[in-house]
């Protein structure tokens, strides 16, 4: 059960890099193995866990919330800069056509 906490703990490591660097993709890749990790963990029969592995999940879970939540922000941001892009844009070809 420890190594499974351990490697949990290494994906939200990966995750928080890949987050802070802006890659998404590889983000989401990392995010699926985190939810493998995890599936594992709470489908595990023998799941005693202490009060040190309960603290550790709550930990990590906070974690995660809030590399969600820049996720969002992130992706939010990339949305109005690809929308602002593209309104440019189709202002620079219309008045090229004129």
């Amino acid at each position: 059960m420890s190594a499974e906490l351990a490697k949990l703990e290494d994906h939200i490591e990966e995750l928080e890099a890949h987050c802070q660097a802006g890659e998404l993709e590889s983000a989401e890749k990392v995010l699926t193995n985190l939810d493998l990790s995890l599936k594992k963990i709470f489908a595990s029969d023998d799941i005693n866990l202490t009060q040190e592995q309960v603290a550790h999940l709550q930990n990590c879970y906070a974690n995660i919330s809030a590399i969600n939540d820049r996720l969002r922000q992130q992706k939010g941001d990339v949305t109005t800069q690809l929308s602002r892009h593209l309104g440019n844009k189709k202002k620079i070809n219309a008045y090229k056509s004129i």
